[in-house]
């Protein structure tokens, strides 16, 4: 072992490390899970080494450096704080989705499983702390008809932090969900994969606000399952040196008059890196879908480094879909036209970035996350 942490490992070896690991602590930690049954089944097909044999992984990661693998990490919990007590929430284990990815199936078996029904209205703040190793969680939470509620992750700390969400929406509830992220550590690992069902005349928005260094993934994957179901998703991030934001999102129209909107912004610094890959997939049963897709990269130097690949599958023939997709450095036009009225070219580059990230920001809706965004953000 000491001359892996010194060598580090290869790519290959550390995902067939790393799969052994998690399905060791799986089949530890799954005997009083009322996910057991299909659990194991899953774990056990699930093999991280596909991501350089499978195409389709292949062609997920493509653009995502993965050096975390070359780590033998050990296991060790979170620090963490939960705003309620925990209760089983039996529809949000009946929802919850198949896996898609061996990341996803292995996941299933973090030592940690939070079952939460939402029964009051009293905000969710999950704060999960990372201490240096390998820490993973899987939560499930239940929100009861026709509620309105709150639902705020924070992961912070070091290593390399997993964590499984997802959310049972019942029919005509409304959830806000906020993943604000500050990653100050270069070896700063963080990567969430949520997953959402909504049932008829629900909606869920969402708002992930990412700032500094760091590694970062998120795959969104919801399920819009009733009529007039929506699903309004937005993010924003600011990408400094040596920093990587990854985001993969599917939306899938399974029912009619369903409506669903993808707003994204990045803005890249030398070094940085973005990543978007947006999908929306309209099901024949899903006449008279509304969806909409945006991602824009702003890159302030030539060693910045954004990707998009916008994708839609429509199987419906009565419906609106739109995807839009720009990268670009700022014009030298913009900075002109400020200069001439006697502004500063450092505040001018200010002003123009705080400018682009804010058609993400203006649309926060908690006015102490939206104070956050403009100052780790915009920099007000």
């Amino acid at each position: 072992m000491e001359v892996l942490l010194r060598e580090g490992l290869s790519l290959e070896a550390g995902a067939a490390y790393l799969t052994q690991l998690l399905r060791q602590a799986a089949r530890e930690n799954l005997a009083s899970s009322p996910l057991r049954e299909r659990a194991l089944e899953w774990i056990e097909g699930a093999d991280l080494q596909l991501l350089f044999t499978e195409q389709a992984l292949k062609e997920d990661w493509k653009y995502t450096p993965m050096d975390f693998l070359r780590q033998p990490w050990t296991l060790q919990p979170f620090e963490e704080k939960l705003s309620l007590s925990e209760q089983v929430a039996p529809l949000a284990i009946e929802s919850f989705p198949i896996p898609k990815s061996p990341w996803e199936a292995l996941l299933v078996g973090a030592p940690v499983h939070r079952h939460i029904m939402l029964a009051s209205d009293t905000p969710l703040h999950i704060a999960l702390r990372n201490l240096g190793g390998l820490a993973l969680e899987l939560i499930t939470v239940q929100v009861p008809a026709g509620a309105r509620r709150e639902i705020q992750l924070s992961i912070e700390g070091t290593g390399l932090s997993l964590v499984r969400l997802h959310l049972h929406i019942e029919e005509g509830a409304q959830v806000r969900f906020y993943y604000p992220s500050e990653g100050a550590e270069p070896k700063s690992y963080r990567y969430l994969i949520f997953t959402a069902h909504v049932e008829g005349k629900a909606s869920l928005h969402t708002y992930a606000l990412t700032t500094g260094t760091g590694w970062k993934r998120d795959e969104v994957r919801v399920f819009l399952a009733g009529k007039e179901a929506a699903a309004y998703l937005h993010g924003a991030a600011s990408i400094a040196e040596g920093g990587v934001v990854d985001t993969a999102v599917r939306v899938e129209h399974a029912a009619p008059h369903t409506e669903s909107n993808q707003l994204f912004r990045s803005l890249v610094e030398a070094g940085g890196r973005s990543t978007f890959q947006g999908r929306i997939y309209v099901a024949r049963s899903a006449q008279k879908t509304n969806a909409y897709q945006s991602h824009k990269a702003l890159l302030t130097a030539t060693t910045a480094a954004a990707y998009s690949r916008p994708q839609l599958e429509i199987f419906a023939d009565d419906v609106r879909c739109t995807h839009g997709v720009s990268t670009g450095f700022l014009q030298g036009e913009m900075l002109l036209y400020l200069r001439t009225r006697g502004i500063p070219e450092s505040l001018a580059r200010q002003m123009i970035y705080g400018a682009f990230l804010a058609e993400v920001v203006e649309k926060i809706p908690s006015e102490a996350l939206r104070r956050w965004a403009e100052a780790k953000l915009l920099r007000m």
